[in-house]
């Protein structure tokens, strides 16, 4: 929400990596501001072994509310993680998780909930 200076955690479990194909991790501004431009905004994914990555928000240059921040691939062997830094611009009426989901072309179904 950006109401708390420590920001939000998100844990993705790997105990049965065996069972997905591809994690997106992506954020989304739900409430307030029009786009990540200017909001000095960062993200941090901290894998278990390794260095963390971070990821700064501010490099936004369209009014964009969604922005797709790594694609974690199983490759059978190995986790990969690629950064997409994508930020896309929903179309009105859309929602910024259907965006996604348009995106990157995976038919998933999306009900209304709330945070």
């Amino acid at each position: 929400t950006g109401a708390v200076s420590t920001g939000e955690n998100l844990t993705i479990s790997l105990d049965h990596k065996q069972y997905f194909r591809r994690i997106l991790v992506f954020v989304t501004i739900y409430e307030g501001a029009r786009s990540f431009a200017d909001l000095h905004a960062t993200v941090t994914l901290q894998p278990q072994y390794g260095a963390p990555v971070d990821f700064s928000l501010d490099e936004c240059t369209v009014p964009s509310t969604v922005c797709a921040l790594a694609l974690i691939t199983n490759t059978g062997n190995d986790l990969v993680v690629q950064r997409e830094a994508r930020y896309l611009v929903p179309d009105r009426g859309v929602s910024p998780q259907r965006t996604v989901d348009y995106a990157y072309g995976w038919g998933m179904n999306w009900t209304p909930g709330r945070k």
